[in-house]
């Protein structure tokens, strides 16, 4: 291989190596801006920064806490006497009642790739919460023992209930946050 020859392979690769680049930097772009605007993509880069600098061991706590699938089920009796901070007549509120009982969606999409606001899971009834606590643990399968949260994830195009034990589910990052957050905002309302 002549000197030249090897000069034209350099350029190349070095072109390609470019464009790969360019390509990957517009696919990150698009995906923070296909989520939501500028904003939430920055919101979402803060948050990771925070949740790698917070305490693990505090994580751990907080999940271990609502680990039990049965826990975190409440009745229609529990539902109706718990303090409830948002209200129902607003379209927030609608909507996500709307996701419970349908036989398709999701109450937080992305809840499993980005992660929820506060100021999103406030807007929620106590029993939207706790649904999508257990819609977390459903999208890995969990297969429920109670007859409300059986029926209603049975009816889901998308549910699938191979695991039986909750303890055998890996969260990820986003997951387990999002799961301390719904948690948290449970426990600011004196239900858990």
């Amino acid at each position: 291989m002549t000197k030249s020859e090897k000069k034209v392979i350099m350029a190349l690769c070095i072109a390609i190596f470019l464009v790969a680049a360019m390509l990957v930097f517009s696919l990150v772009k698009d995906r923070g801006s296909s989520s939501g605007n500028d904003d939430q993509a920055m919101d979402t880069v803060k948050e990771e920064m925070q949740e790698k600098s917070s305490s693990e061991d505090a994580s751990e706590e907080n999940t271990e806490e609502f680990s039990s699938e049965d826990s975190m089920d409440t009745s229609q009796a529990d539902v109706s006497s718990a303090s409830d901070t948002s209200s129902s007549t607003t379209d927030t509120a609608a909507k996500p009642g709307e996701v419970m009982n349908a036989d398709d969606g999701y109450m937080f999409p992305d809840a499993d790739s980005s992660y929820v606001k506060e100021s999103e899971v406030k807007k929620l009834t106590t029993e939207q919460i706790q649904y999508a606590i257990n819609e977390v643990y459903a999208r890995h399968g969990l297969k429920f023992t109670k007859k409300e949260n059986k029926e209603r994830f049975e009816k889901k195009k998308w549910y699938t209930g191979t695991v039986d034990e909750q303890d055998d589910i890996i969260l990820n990052k986003y997951e387990k946050k999002n799961v301390d957050i719904m948690a948290g905002e449970l426990k600011k309302r004196g239900v858990r």
